[in-house]
């Protein structure tokens, strides 16, 4: 204090005697420096800069993250946060966060909530042409919908929406829209046809697709619940418990009937929360013991030693349940001794933690295909700002089982490959170029040899559903070849369908 106060004082003394000696000189009167105005911060600069921190926290690979002063915040919100993601959308590194509009969201396959029906996006051939078009391939239709009503079934293509033809261009947005629908389809013999006008609905189906009690030839009673999201209630309620009741109840009603055999079907399932997955393990373990783990979670160190300093090392645990989490219900104990689980290139996430998470508990047989292969979960982040419209749904945490073992990324490989295309249409080869200019091989259906399309759902016939119910009886099923239909060409080009399941394969963690 004592120097400070010195310096002060010869400064002062310095400029007096420099004033005294300017006696005859006109002196100027000091003009003081204005405060500059800070510029104000843009929108966009706001909201990237909450992105920036909010990745910093909870962020898997958050010392990844490019430095601040490399990064241009002035950019679109959904461009900033991609391009700060770690390797995005590599296999080794981030394909599953993502950024949205701060609503609600559809986490259905392809469509939206409200259509009535479900569909897949590919290209396909006709002997009318060698190039190939798009359709939408309808894998699955709402009970009781208009769109049911209206003649939409499983295994139909749709080629044409209100008389715009389906492209590589518009398939994610053309049934994007609201009001009435008028469908031009390729139907389930392979013929062109126009359905009548039908509306959406306002209303959220629920998750549970299909549950019945199938008797086998042999007198063996199984059980069979095809479940295609792990959602928690109709509503935004975080509280809502209502769909995990659901599923958990229709479990009970299964067991009570006499079951001595169950198939989960989660073939078009691409996730949801975890605590949801863990009401379904905890119904499907044999005996159940609520010490025993279901899955394990890591983070990034801050995180890490934020959640152990309040919780403890046991926070990173996940642990059966004897009831419905966040409610009195009951879970039901089935006491299997093993268990069928129908899964294919459209089953991520939770789906596949439930399989994972099950393993060392029981024998779990895996009919169908490989899965996505997200061993990861995520977490929804808001912002209580009114300037900042976007909401993150980030990637937080590597997932394994009891005993440590995840890195899944290459996904689950089935115990019994059957796929539904190749039993259902005649394929023929083909290739794309991805982003990269990677060219890749793949088999596109081939729609003017027609070999029925998918089977129907819950039909013990169906080829998925019967490869399972073989595996329990013995029996061996009447299986339709996988066969390539052999053209006169070579593989030809087809337009590249990007699949957005990447993005809405989520785990959620939220509790």
């Amino acid at each position: 204090m004592k120097a400070r106060y010195l310096f002060l004082l010869l400064t002062t003394i310095s400029t007096l005697g420099f004033l005294a000696c300017s006696d005859d000189e006109t002196i100027p009167t000091p003009t003081p420096n204005p405060t500059p105005t800070p510029t104000e911060k843009t929108v966009n600069e706001i909201t990237n800069e909450w992105i920036y921190d909010q990745m910093k926290r909870v962020y898997l690979w958050n010392e990844e993250l490019p430095a601040p002063a490399s990064i241009s915040y002035t950019q679109a919100p959904d461009k900033f946060f991609e391009n700060i993601l770690y390797k995005y959308q590599d296999i080794n590194g981030d394909r599953f966060s993502w950024i949205e509009e701060d609503k609600s969201k559809s986490k259905s396959l392809f469509a939206t909530d409200n259509l009535g029906f479900d569909y897949i996006p590919s290209s396909f051939f006709t002997s009318e042409s060698e190039y190939s078009s798009v359709g939408l391939f309808i894998v699955s239709v709402n009970q009781g919908s208009d769109a049911e009503a209206k003649g939409v079934r499983r295994g139909q293509v749709i080629y044409q929406v209100n008389g715009t033809t389906v492209t590589s261009t518009n398939y994610t947005t053309i049934l994007n829209g609201t009001g009435n629908y008028n469908l031009a389809i390729y139907n389930n013999n392979g013929r062109r046809e126009a359905l009548p006008s039908f509306s959406a609905s306002a209303s959220k189906p629920s998750p549970i697709f299909l549950s019945k009690v199938i008797t086998t030839n042999n007198g063996i009673k199984v059980g069979y619940l095809m479940y295609n999201a792990f959602e928690r209630n109709s509503d935004d309620n975080v509280n809502n418990y209502e769909y995990d009741i659901q599923l958990i109840e229709k479990i009970r009603e299964l067991g009570n009937s006499g079951i001595t055999e169950f198939v989960l079907d989660l073939r078009y399932n691409l996730g949801g929360y975890l605590t949801s997955a863990m009401d379904l393990a905890s119904a499907l373990v044999p005996n159940r013991n609520t010490k025993n783990i279901f899955a394990k979670e890591s983070y990034n160190k801050y995180y890490t030693d934020s959640l152990t300093t309040q919780y403890g090392t046991n926070a990173f645990n996940e642990y059966f349940l004897d009831k419905v989490y966040g409610t009195k219900v009951d879970i039901p104990r089935l006491n299997l001794n093993r268990l069928y689980v129908i899964a294919t290139e459209n089953t991520a996430s939770a789906s596949e933690l439930v399989i994972h998470g099950l393993r060392p508990y029981m024998t779990v047989n895996h009919i169908g295909l490989t899965t996505v292969g997200k061993d990861k979960a995520s977490q929804t982040v808001k912002s209580e700002d009114k300037r900042i419209l976007w909401q993150l749904q980030p990637i937080i945490s590597r997932l394994t089982d009891a005993n440590g073992v995840g890195n899944y990324i290459n996904g689950l490989t089935p115990t019994h490959e059957v796929s539904e295309w190749h039993e259902g249409y005649n394929m023929v080869d083909a290739y794309y170029d991805d982003d990269n200019g990677n060219r890749v091989k793949i088999q596109s259906p081939y729609l003017s040899e027609w070999k029925g399309g998918f089977g129907e759902l819950g039909d013990p016939n169906e080829p998925l559903l019967a490869e399972a119910l073989a595996q329990i009886t013995g029996i061996k099923r009447a299986q339709t070849t996988k066969s390539t239909a052999q053209r006169n060409w070579v593989a030809k080009k087809v337009p590249f369908i990007k699949s957005d399941k990447d993005k809405r394969a989520i785990t959620i963690i939220d509790k």
